[in-house]
């Protein structure tokens, strides 16, 4: 089922929708795309998957930067398990393509639905590639693995697994780290974080049977220091004989 909102979370999630934030969170999905240089991963006409949507300003960002540089998606599609950000969502995509023409109908559809990340409502080696945007830390590894293995079942022989995580060398990044992760996504004291360094993350993922085919690095700049992360183009390990 949905998650539902507690009384914090529906203030907060209605705050949410004022200018400022909206164009905090555009811009820091443009911020993202630039940094992470994950379009140039991603195949005409390639359909894929984003784990974890939220709002889906990312994925909607994508979308129409493929069409515009003429290297247009089939689908860039998101799921979720907190209900009320994908309801807003679809209504923005609803939005959107009333203002396309008759022939632009149905072209990069976003397809927002709730969905488990342990179950994925697609059937096996469809997809070109999904992707997990700065949410695999809040997993434990049993959870990561389960994940992983569905995401490893849904995407093509030569599919991608995308993976955006915050990275931490030390005692100190890691408070700055996730002081930040809590005001960013509006997080109680209680939510635990899975942190690594980018050796670790390397050495995560190759335990999960995927290795890395492209990296990079890059870090958000704050007050208080620079908070480094990394994207990881991932893939399944050739099964040995």
């Amino acid at each position: 089922m949905p998650e539902k909102f507690g009384f914090q979370e529906r203030v907060l999630d209605e705050a949410s929708e004022l200018w400022p934030i909206e164009y905090f969170l555009q811009k820091r999905a443009e911020w993202f795309i630039e940094k992470s240089g994950i379009e140039k991963y991603l195949k005409v006409g390639g359909q894929y998957l984003d784990v974890g949507t939220g709002r889906g300003h990312i994925t909607q960002r994508v979308l129409a930067d493929m069409e515009t540089s003429g290297a247009p998606l089939k689908g860039y599609y998101g799921i979720d398990i907190a209900e009320r950000p994908l309801r807003k969502v679809q209504k923005r995509e609803a939005t959107r393509l009333k203002k396309t023409t008759e022939a632009d109908q149905g072209k990069n559809p976003m397809g927002f639905v709730w969905a488990d990340g342990e179950d994925l409502p697609f059937q096996d080696g469809t997809l070109d590639g999904v992707s997990y945007i700065f949410s695999i830390h809040h997993m434990d590894k049993v959870m990561t693995g389960k994940v992983m293995q569905e995401a490893k079942r849904v995407c093509k022989p030569d599919g991608n697994i995308f993976v955006a995580e915050d990275i931490v060398d030390s005692d100190e990044q890691r408070k700055l780290t996730e002081d930040r992760d809590r005001l960013l996504n509006w997080e109680g004291k209680d939510a635990k974080h899975n942190y690594k360094s980018d050796q670790e993350w390397e050495e995560y993922f190759n335990g999960l049977g995927l290795e890395v085919v492209g990296r990079e690095l890059f870090n958000s700049e704050t007050r208080k220091g620079p908070i480094p992360h990394g994207f990881y183009v991932l893939r399944k390990k050739p099964e040995v004989r």
